[in-house]
């Protein structure tokens, strides 16, 4: 690297030396050999070069072309060069040419462009939610301005025929993709190639400063305010220098002329009446009611339900709004109660939600009696520490730890989310995803959802809500702030209205939620499905239809009024546990109270023996006395029914003794006792007949003695 500049100052001597046919001569061949060899090095293959031919880093798709620094409010021209509308409108304005190619150029060529950003804040693919680099094939369709991946408009537009916009339907032509950065094809990104660099043509200073004081007010005084700069900046509408770039180009846009550069302070431009030509968007005006605006609300001083005093809380924050959502609720309890309405009844729900106020979901629901524990098969570990630490109590008692049951019905759950629009009827999957739909009747129950709104909607994608705050960053779940996915191949985001956790990463449900406007099959076994719509898809086509600004927030509030809950599996499965312990805890006192109360009678207990069963058998009255040796030493150790068995037996054995001389007259008769004479015995004996004689055995003959008589 160190012999390049010395071999450059060679060969630059060298040069000079031969510009002359004279000291050209004076050289021997040799070094003029060498000479051509160190130029033909030089120039064509890797010798130094000087440091000017190493081209400029081009210019980055999120950056300006002509500041060079990322825009905020980007249009772009046919060529796909995108500009921030606050410094392409004074510049084409003042110059009439395009700033990269010099060609002419004006207002209403402009095209402004509306890119999406994921949540990491990064901008990406609306469609397909690939991140935007460097190396990404980015494009736009004119009519809507909307910006995909090239492999999106390739996949849902071109191949299928499908000329319409992927987030509005609005159709377009082929010649309307504009392609903002294509990285096989770099023309036109070298910014030292660029017109307004190459020419030095800018906006000086002194007219930025002229057109700031014409275009807004800043630190206005009493004076100011009557001034003929303020009334000029009043009459269109103040707002900045970003403000006026936009009217600017929405005037030249609507009339098709470019508004004049300099305009006195007693004249308007065409933008100006263009802007007060049109209209002001009424909220409250004709066509559909889902569709219009939010009435104007006051956020100042409140008061309270039955108050005199002025509420000074602060309803801008998260926990101040939640307050607020509250308030509101009880407010509506104790008003639809009536003069002659249950006033008790309000009264209680009121004093049950100023109890709940500052309490979890988490606690709100385990002191609800809804979580039961169970003893786990590990131990918490208090004798392994004592018996290794000096510093811990010491425990000589294995104690298991508690764990939280998890209950798993096999039946759905069937909800109605009731909506300012309308309602949605949702089946919740409580056998395949227990978890999720326990957490989200849960919050139904505890009426966590009421008052919240749909902070999110992107169309022909999803709508979002769940979150008490309002801003997509808040909600708990009934198992603390977080709690794990629950995925399985037989829920999948497939077609519309499939209902599924929002979360901000692996492991991080808490009460958010999204309902799909269509397929989305690439959040699979990322959020967890958990229910789908089954009636009231009308109602979700209008949430749909509503507009939203340019942060996907619907422009008019969508909000859940309330959610009823018509089956409830988890419920169901409480009221069963409470049922049979209740059972289990009947039978216990009934048998503590036996044995308190000295009840003897034991035949209850079967299968379980005594230690004292003699003291607890009482003798029947009515029963015949036994024989002799009938069992009487058994008596006392034995259950009343086996006695009693034992009993039965001995009495038919002595009947069968009796009856079975009768019975079978051929066989002796049993051996007399000891109590009978013998001369009797004698005398029974002779009386009885003989036994029959027996028939001669005979043998019989070999096997072949009578063959010759045969």
């Amino acid at each position: 690297m160190s012999a390049h500049p010395l071999l450059f100052c060679l060969s630059t001597l060298l040069s000079l030396l031969c510009e002359s046919p004279c000291h050209r001569d004076l050289l021997p061949p040799s070094l003029l050999a060498f000479l051509h060899a160190l130029t033909e090095w030089k120039e064509e293959w890797g010798g130094y070069k000087h440091r000017q031919r190493v081209p400029f880093k081009r210019l980055p798709f999120h950056c300006c072309a002509i500041t060079f620094t990322p825009f905020e409010d980007p249009v772009c021209t046919e060529d796909g060069t995108v500009y921030d509308v606050v410094n392409i409108v004074p510049y084409v304005m003042k110059h009439k040419r395009h700033p990269v190619t010099g060609q002419p150029l004006a207002l209403k060529d402009l095209i402004k462009l509306n890119f999406h950003k994921n949540p990491e804040g990064l901008y990406s693919c609306p469609v397909t939610g690939k991140v935007f680099t460097e190396h990404t094939h980015i494009v736009a369709v004119r009519p809507t301005g909307n910006v995909y991946a090239n492999e999106a408009v390739q996949e849902l537009n071109r191949k299928p025929k499908n000329w319409k916009d992927l987030l509005t339907d609005e159709p377009f032509t082929q010649k309307d993709i504009i392609h903002i950065q294509d990285p096989l094809n770099l023309q036109g990104r070298t910014i030292e190639n660029f017109d307004h660099v190459q020419h030095g043509l800018a906006i000086e200073e002194q007219e930025e400063e002229a057109a700031s004081k014409s275009s807004g007010l800043r630190n206005a005084s009493e004076d100011m305010m009557c001034s003929k700069e303020a009334k000029a900046a009043f009459e269109r509408g103040g707002g900045g220098k970003r403000a006026e770039a936009v009217r600017l180009l929405a005037a030249a846009k609507h009339t098709g002329k470019a508004p004049e550069a300099k305009q006195d302070a007693g004249q308007q431009g065409p933008g100006t009446s263009a802007s007060a030509a049109a209209p002001a968007p009424s909220t409250s005006g004709g066509g559909d009611w889902r569709l219009r605006g939010p009435e104007p609300r006051q956020e100042g001083p409140h008061f309270k339900p039955g108050a005199t005093t002025w509420d000074t809380e602060d309803y801008t924050t998260a926990a101040g709004k939640a307050n607020k959502r509250v308030q509101e609720r009880l407010a509506d309890m104790v008003e639809s109660a009536g003069p002659g309405g249950n006033k008790a009844a309000a009264a209680a729900a009121a004093a049950a939600g100023a109890k709940n106020r500052g309490k979890s979901p988490k606690e709100r629901y385990e002191a609800a009696g809804h979580v039961k524990y169970v003893e786990s098969s590990a131990t918490t570990g208090a004798t392994s520490r004592s018996f290794t630490s000096t510093a811990t109590n010491v425990s000589t008692k294995t104690i298991k730890q508690l764990e939280r049951l998890e209950r798993n019905p096999k039946a759905k759950g069937y909800v109605r989310l009731h909506t300012n629009i309308g309602d949605l009827n949702i089946e919740l999957h409580c056998d395949i995803a227990p978890r999720m739909c326990e957490n989200f009747l849960g919050l139904a129950g505890m009426h966590y959802y009421d008052g919240t709104v749909f902070h999110r909607s992107i169309k022909n994608f999803m709508i979002q809500g769940g979150d008490p705050t309002g801003t997509g960053k808040g909600g708990e779940s009934i198992y603390g702030p977080t709690f794990k996915d629950e995925l399985d191949s037989r829920l999948v985001h497939n077609g519309r209205g499939i209902l599924s956790m929002a979360n901000a990463g692996k492991d991080t449900n808490g009460s958010q939620f999204f309902i799909t406007y269509k397929s989305c099959r690439h959040l699979d076994f990322k959020h967890s499905v958990f229910g789908r719509v089954v009636g009231g898809l009308d109602t979700l086509t209008a949430m749909e239809r509503v507009p939203t600004d340019k942060e996907d927030h619907p422009l008019s509030e969508i909000k859940i009024t309330g959610v009823t809950i018509f089956t409830n599996p988890f419920e169901e499965m409480e009221k069963a546990e409470a049922a049979a312990e209740q059972t289990e805890r009947k039978k216990k006192e009934a048998e503590a109270a036996g044995a308190a109360a000295g009840n003897k009678d034991q035949d209850y207990k079967v299968g379980k023996w005594f230690s004292a069963p003699g003291s607890a058998i009482q003798e029947d009255p009515g029963a015949p006395e036994e024989q002799e040796g009938g069992g009487g030493i058994l008596r006392g150790f034995m259950p009343k029914i086996i006695y009693r068995t034992i009993r039965i037996c001995i009495h038919y054995k002595g009947y069968l003794s009796q009856i079975r001389p009768h019975l079978h007259p051929h066989r002796p008769a049993a051996a007399p006792s000891a109590s009978k004479p013998v001369e009797q015995a004698q005398k029974d004996a002779a009386a009885m007949p003989p036994p029959p004689a027996k028939k001669a055995k005979t043998t019989p003959a070999a096997p072949m003695a009578n063959f010759d008589a045969w």
